[in-house]
């Protein structure tokens, strides 16, 4: 459940780390120095403003030494008390006025409901910098205007501003170094990210901790294995394909010669046919080259793939111009095969070609009115050399390697290829996506 809620990435799980045991320490301190210092001194400041108002309300009841209360009013109001007024034949107001949630107007009340001996009223709002305190004594109230500082402690401000300001530097320089420690990560996620997709891929130079040098020397070792890998299967393919093409140009000089009535036509017809294998065979094995990818406009190059046709039953819907970073001439090697291959079983019916793009990926899709494909057969034909009629002459149909080499470029763009049914449920349509 707390999964949920932690952060994804490691930048901002290593910041949690770092935030959480110091905002922890922060928080302790504030609510000991709270609780230990400020709350106390605060205390302590009313009780000694209740001590100095029950002496001064004691003096003035006791007719005995109210003629001294001038003095004693007149010493306070200089030193202590900013003013003392008493007013005749007055009573205290109903009700107080003050902050219903300010904690120095609690501990006021909570101080001078302890303290004094009478009834007793004041007012922390109306004014900003003084407190108005008043005393019932009998008929008379006795006014006390204090001034605010006197009885609050301002170093709870000053305190917080030490605590919070350090830590805030601190925090920034903390990001600044963990940004450095965490970049060889992001770069290494996105170069295995572009390679996956087929894109080229630098060499890393390793860098930060010994973990990710490490991880860094292993993904280079493991692209270099790779490469070769697909280096030597490209040569073998190329390499036996265009060994076979010589003596299979001689063999049809041959019997060009020799076939004088017609009687070797069968013969040529299997020499046409191995030709357009090793074709096939050619473009499967180029489409494992390792070429840089390149920014294009999507949307002329199918304009200009589809105008090459001539042919009135190919339509393109495609309302923007959308560009795309990958291998240009492979992605166009994927439309021209499923072109084909709609042409090839759809006839005369209409083919719709449809790019769009969204935030994250761009879609292009092949549909035709053909005879479709059934569903359990989808994920055969795009099997190298996988014919769904196997009854069917190379010379008609092929050597099933077209939905091959198109599921292979797409696969190398970081992409995926899907077969469906069309909008009418009816013939086939093929939809490449690829990561925008």
């Amino acid at each position: 459940m707390l999964k949920k809620y932690l952060p994804k990435t490691i930048f901002f799980r290593y910041l949690f780390i770092i935030i959480t045991p110091i905002a922890l320490l922060q928080l302790i301190l504030i609510v000991v120095f709270f609780d230990s210092l400020w709350i106390k001194t605060n205390k302590e400041l009313v009780r000694t403003l209740a001590g100095e108002i029950n002496a001064v309300t004691e003096v003035y009841i006791d007719p005995k030494t109210r003629k001294d209360f001038n003095f004693i009013r007149s010493v306070l109001e200089k030193k202590l008390i900013l003013k003392i007024n008493v007013k005749k034949n007055h009573k205290l107001p109903k009700l107080k006025n003050t902050f219903a949630y300010s904690l120095h107007d609690q501990l006021l009340e909570e101080r001078l409901s302890k303290d004094l001996r009478v009834p007793f009223w004041y007012d922390t709002k109306s004014k900003k910098d003084v407190v108005d305190i008043r005393i019932s004594t009998n008929k008379d109230v006795i006014q006390f205007i204090v001034l605010k500082s006197r009885i609050r402690n301002s170093s709870a401000r000053i305190f917080i501003l030490w605590i919070t300001i350090p830590s805030f530097f601190l925090l920034l320089i903390s990001i600044l170094f963990l940004r450095n420690q965490v970049k060889p990560f992001s770069i290494l996620a996105d170069s295995a990210e572009k390679f996956g997709k087929g894109q080229y891929v630098p060499e890393l130079k390793p860098t930060g901790a010994v973990e990710v040098r490490k991880a860094i020397i292993e993904f280079e070792k493991m692209k270099r294995r790779i490469l070769r890998h697909i280096s030597q299967r490209t040569a073998m393919l190329s390499g036996i394909s265009h060994d076979l093409k010589t003596p299979l140009t001689r063999l049809k000089l041959q019997i060009e010669i020799l076939n004088k009535n017609n009687s070797l036509n069968k013969i040529k017809d299997d020499i046409l046919e191995m030709e357009k294998m090793i074709s096939e065979y050619l473009d499967f094995s180029t489409t494992q080259e390792s070429i840089n990818s390149i920014k294009f406009n999507l949307s002329n190059l199918m304009t200009e793939t589809i105008h090459k046709y001539s042919n009135k039953s190919l339509v393109l819907q495609c309302n923007e111009n959308i560009f795309m970073t990958g291998r240009q001439h492979l992605i166009k090697r994927c439309v021209y095969n499923l072109i084909d291959n709609s042409l090839k079983y759809a006839g005369n019916a209409e083919i719709e070609i449809e790019i769009k793009k969204t935030k994250s990926q761009i879609e292009i899709a092949v549909e035709d009115k053909g005879p479709g494909i059934p569903e359990n057969e989808r994920g055969r034909v795009l099997r190298p050399f996988y014919r769904l009629d196997k009854s069917r002459q190379m010379s008609e149909g092929s050597v099933g390697l077209g939905l091959s080499i198109v599921q292979d470029i797409v696969n190398s763009h970081g992409g995926t290829i899907k077969l469906s049914e069309g909008k009418n449920k009816s013939g086939l349509r093929v939809a490449l996506t690829f990561p925008a």
